[in-house]
Order: structure tokens, then C-alpha cells, then sequence
């Protein structure tokens, strides 16, 4: 399995049982690494899969998680998004597209951000390179797609 940044680069769909997980109730925390190859986790409430190959989510406070992925993009890493309920877990590595702050994926999240009180300064987006089930099961570890 590649570790946060490195490079696998064939997009993927992702399986249903994660596009649900992603688009339901579940904990979503995005990890970048910075300029040396630290990594930095944080959790994002806003990531959505608008599609099966499309992940979306919104910077509202990301100043360092923004940075990272600004450096990551030019150098052409993947980041990790692990999507878990209840027992079950998901670790989607993922090849960082464009961030944008107008039009209608901009739009629709901030539209469900402004029902907590918050606003996305930028929608970022990414493509699914490979998924892995890290549920708590002897699954954990395989590769899905």
C-alpha cells in the first residue's frame, strides 16, 4: 500500500459501500504532508463524493492543510481520506484535481455549510486512485479497487 504522498495514479471509481459511507453520517479526516514529507491530519466535515469519481471538500479553516495541498498538487502527490462508520472503515488515496471558489459544487457547499454557520473560502477536489477497507475485521488492509 502507498503511504500519504506518494504516487499510484490510476483513477478509480469509488465501490458503493464508500460512495454511501462518504455522502452519509460517518467521520472523514483528510491527511496531507507538508514541504519535508510531515504528515498532518485533520478531520473535514464537509467532504462529499458529488460523484463516484469525484471527492469534494471545502476549506473553511484549512491554512495548513491548504498549503500542503497546493505544494502536493505541483509535485503531483496523493493525499489519504479515511471514512469510517461505526466498525467499518475506508482509506481512499486520491490524486488532488483543482480548488475553485465560484460555480455550482462552490454553491451547493456552501449552501449546506451556511445551515452550521460556516462558509468555504474554496471547494477543493480529488479522484480516487485506489481504496482500501481498514475495518476493524481480518479485511483490514485490502485493497478494494
Amino acid at each position: 500500500m502507498k503511504g500519504v504522498g506518494e504516487t499510484v495514479n490510476k483513477l478509480v471509481k469509488l465501490p458503493d459501500e464508500v460512495f454511501s459511507a462518504i455522502n452519509g453520517k460517518s467521520a472523514k479526516v483528510l491527511a496531507t504532508v507538508d514541504a519535508v514529507g510531515n504528515p498532518h491530519v485533520i478531520q473535514v466535515g464537509s467532504i462529499i463524493a458529488p460523484s463516484p469519481e469525484m471527492i469534494a471538500f471545502g476549506a473553511i479553516l484549512m491554512k495548513e492543510t491548504s498549503k500542503n495541498l497546493e505544494a502536493m498538487k505541483k509535485k503531483g502527490q496523493e493525499v489519504a481520506i479515511l471514512v469510517t462508520v461505526e466498525m467499518k472503515s475506508y482509506l481512499v488515496m486520491a490524486k488532488i484535481k483543482e480548488h475553485f471558489s465560484t460555480g455550482p459544487l462552490y454553491d451547493k457547499m456552501n449552501e449546506e455549510l451556511k445551515k452550521m454557520g460556516l462558509k468555504a473560502n474554496v471547494v477543493w477536489t480529488v479522484e480516487p486512485v485506489a481504496v482500501f477497507n481498514q475495518s476493524a475485521t481480518y479485511e483490514a488492509g485490502k485493497k478494494m479497487v
